[in-house]
């Protein structure tokens, strides 16, 4: 089942093992890569429901590997983790987004389904995860 697969691409193994670890307790299966384009490449050949990207990683940056995947599989959840500022949009999108000074990334950041700010609390994670995996 895809919805129950996820996909944590990070370069930061402890955070990784750690979610994966929550993620399984709950249930899903999980795959981890610790850098851009090993991440890019298992999203692209596997399918799975959700991902979970960071920004900033060795090989290849989580916006080329965000811009790759909604390009191929737009039906993808990608939650992005980033330790950068975040700010609140209107109320009427309720969402968050990154201000960021290159124009270019904060557009691919809006292909995004959601965006979390590091240090994150691991339990919301979770919980963004099962609400995107249950609304494909």
């Amino acid at each position: 089942m895809t919805d129950k697969k996820v996909l944590i691409v990070d370069d930061d193994e402890e955070m990784c093992e750690e979610l994966a670890s929550i993620l399984c307790d709950a249930g899903y299966t999980v795959s981890t890569a610790y850098n851009g384009l090993a991440g890019s490449k298992l999203a692209l050949n596997e399918d799975y429901g959700v991902i979970l990207l960071d920004m900033k990683m060795p090989g290849m940056e989580g916006y080329d590997v965000l811009k790759r995947v909604k390009k191929a599989k737009p039906q993808t959840k990608v939650v992005v983790l980033t330790g950068r500022h975040i700010a609140r949009k209107s109320r009427m999108e309720e969402g968050l987004f990154i201000t960021d000074d290159d124009e270019r990334k904060t557009n691919i950041l809006k292909l995004a389904d959601c965006v979390m700010n590091k240090p994150f609390d691991a339990e919301k994670v979770l919980m963004k995860v099962t609400e995107l995996a249950s609304n494909p």
